[in-house]
């Protein structure tokens, strides 16, 4: 009967693996900005603890304004001029991922719209955020926003990119918590049930 356990808790314990993939210090928080804000520039990738600036400039957040939901701190994409945050992550090639995150925009001038690209692997996504209804410090109206990609290789980077014009606009889309899991295709989740069931009724039978 041990035996059986111990190959439930075996499956088991494949099944979740590949979810426990996931971005370092996706609140920016592991490391305190100087408050309110503190800007960072292009090749900077000790300030913001796990992440690296890799284009332009960008205002890393502290109590300017409203925190994503989850809490922590956030980037404003637009620091002195546009820029571009990065980390490469950990995956497992061939598996599709879902990058999620908190998605706002720096109310205090133009563009209205704010425009950003995020990128995983092969996969590159824009989005905008219309700030005419918000303001701060209370009323960012943060947004949950998601896309899925399909790793290639043992490590993927990601990156969220600035598109606003033009490039020395200090006033840019906002991220904030984000965090990457694995989607478990159909066909493993439908195997692994199965297997599960066949060692659950193998061990009824033996109790």
């Amino acid at each position: 009967m041990r035996r059986f356990v111990f190959s439930l808790a075996v499956l088991a314990a494949i099944a979740v693996l590949p979810a426990f993939a996931d971005v370092n210090n996706g609140m920016f928080n592991l490391t305190a900005p100087a408050n309110p804000f503190q800007t960072v520039g292009s090749g900077d990738c000790s300030t913001i603890q796990d992440w690296c600036v890799t284009q332009g400039t960008v205002d890393w957040i502290g109590n300017l304004w409203q925190s994503p939901p989850p809490g922590g701190n956030s980037i404003d994409l637009d620091g002195n001029t546009v820029g571009e945050i990065s980390q490469d992550i950990v995956t497992v090639p061939g598996l599709t991922y879902l990058l999620s995150f908190w998605l706002a925009g720096n109310p205090a001038g133009p563009p209205p719209i704010k425009t950003l690209s995020v990128t995983a692997s092969a996969a590159s996504t824009e989005f905008t955020f219309d700030v005419t209804n918000t303001s701060y410090p209370d009323n960012m109206g943060w947004t949950a926003e998601s896309f899925a990609f399909t790793a290639a290789s043992p490590t993927t980077t990601i990156s969220f990119t600035s598109l606003d014009t033009p490039p020395s606009n200090p006033y840019g889309p906002v991220v904030g918590d984000v965090s990457v899991s694995a989607v478990p295709e159909p066909a493993a989740i439908l195997l692994m049930g199965t297997l599960l069931l066949g060692l659950a009724g193998a061990l009824k039978r033996r109790v």
